[in-house]
C-alpha cells in the first residue's frame, strides 16, 4: 500500500496544507476509527465533533474549519479532493490484459492485445471493444455491441444487441443494458399482444451505471443515457427514454417510457416517474417523489403527487394540523347545535 507525505499529497490534490508536511500517511478511514496513519475527511458539520476527536494523521477539510491541532489539507471542495486521495492512497487492483481460457469469444470479433476478458464470458460475433477493456467473469455481450476504450464490466453483466457504450464507463454487477421493453397492445377479447422491440440503446462517454440497473431498449428508435450520467444500483429506465449529460438518479428510481430527463437533473432514491413527460435541466426531485406532470428546469420538487417543494412543505404543514382543526370544526357544530 503506498504512503504519502502530507506535502506530496496536498500537490497531488491540490489542496493547502496546515500542519506538518513530513507526517506520512498510507490509508483511509472514518473519522471515529482513524488512527495517525490515515487520513480522512469532513464535509458534513453535522460530524464537526467527531473530527475535532479524530485521531487521524490529517483531515480534509474546508476552509473555515478550526483544527484542534490536527494537520488539515483545506479545499473548497473536501469531498472531491477526499476522492482525489483515495485514488492515490488506496489504488484499484492492477489488470491483467488477456482472455481467460473459459471465455467464449466468437470468430467473428477481434479483440485489441490491451483487454481483459474474465472466466465465463461470453462475446458474440461483430462486437466491437475497446483498448483498456476490461470485462469481468460471466458478462454475456451480445452481437453488434459496443464497449468503448477503458470501460469497465463488473461480473455478470449483461449487454443485449444493438447496444453501444461509451468510453470510460464504469458498469457495475448485475446490470441489463438493452432488454426488451415492456409494451403490449391489448386486442378487444383482453389477449396482450408482445410489441416488438427493435430500437437500440445507446450511453455516453463517463457514465456509471449500478449494480442490478435495467435499461431498456427502444421500442423503435434509441433509448439515449448522456455523457457523464451516473445511476445507483437497482434504478430502471424503460424504452426510449432520454437521460441528458451529467444527470444524477439515485437507488430505486423508475422511469416509465418516453420520458424526457434534462441535463444535470437530480432524481433522488425511489422517484417515480410517469411515462411521457419532461423534467428539465438541473431539476431536482425528493426521495419518493410521484411525477406526473411535467417540471421546469431548475425547479425543485418532491411529494406525490410531486408539485414545488415549498408548496409541498406547506400543504404537509397543514395536513399536521388536521386534527387540531378537526376538533374546531367538531367544537363549532356543538355550538350551533345548542344555540338551534
Amino acid at each position: 500500500m503506498p504512503s504519502y507525505s502530507l506535502g506530496e499529497l496536498a500537490r497531488a490534490i491540490d489542496a493547502r496544507l496546515d500542519g506538518d508536511p513530513l507526517v506520512e500517511v498510507s490509508g483511509v478511514a472514518p473519522l471515529d476509527g482513524a488512527g495517525p496513519e490515515d487520513l480522512s475527511f469532513l464535509a458534513n458539520p453535522k460530524y464537526l465533533e467527531a473530527a475535532l476527536a479524530s485521531s487521524a494523521g490529517a483531515l480534509v477539510v474546508d476552509e473555515d474549519y478550526q483544527a484542534n491541532g490536527q494537520n488539515v489539507l483545506r479545499s473548497e471542495n473536501p469531498y472531491l479532493s477526499f476522492a482525489r486521495a483515495v485514488d492515490l492512497l488506496l489504488p484499484p487492483p492492477a489488470v491483467e490484459f488477456g482472455v481467460h481460457e473459459s471465455a467464449i469469444v466468437d470468430s467473428a470479433t477481434t479483440l485489441p492485445d490491451d483487454v481483459s476478458i474474465g472466466a465465463g464470458c461470453i462475446i458474440g460475433p461483430g462486437v466491437v471493444v475497446g483498448s483498456g477493456v476490461v470485462i469481468g467473469p460471466l458478462c454475456v455481450i451480445e452481437e453488434g455491441t459496443e464497449i468503448g476504450d477503458n470501460s469497465q464490466l463488473f461480473s455478470r453483466v449483461t449487454v443485449h444487441r444493438g447496444t453501444h457504450l461509451g468510453k470510460s464507463c464504469i458498469v457495475q454487477s448485475g446490470a441489463v443494458l438493452g432488454s426488451d421493453g415492456f409494451g403490449y397492445a391489448t386486442d378487444k377479447l383482453g389477449q396482450h399482444y408482445k410489441v416488438p422491440q427493435r430500437g437500440g440503446l445507446s450511453i455516453g462517454d463517463d457514465v456509471e451505471i449500478g449494480a442490478n440497473v435495467t435499461i431498456d431498449r427502444g421500442s423503435a428508435g434509441e433509448t439515449i443515457i448522456e455523457s457523464g450520467v451516473k445511476i445507483d444500483n437497482l434504478v430502471h429506465i424503460a424504452h426510449n427514454v432520454q437521460i441528458g449529460k451529467n444527470a444524477v438518479i439515485v437507488a430505486q428510481v423508475g422511469i416509465a417510457g418516453s420520458t424526457e430527463v434534462g441535463e444535470s437533473a437530480m432524481l433522488a432514491g425511489q422517484v417515480g416517474i410517469v411515462g411521457h413527460v419532461k423534467i428539465g435541466a438541473r431539476a431536482r426531485v425528493g426521495a419518493q417523489g410521484g411525477v406526473i406532470g411535467d417540471i421546469p428546469a431548475d425547479a425543485e420538487y418532491s411529494g406525490y403527487p410531486a408539485r414545488s417543494h415549498r408548496e409541498q412543505m406547506r400543504a404537509h404543514a397543514l395536513f399536521s394540523r388536521l386534527p387540531e382543526l378537526f376538533q374546531r370544526v367538531k367544537a363549532l357544530e356543538r355550538r350551533v347545535r345548542s344555540k338551534s
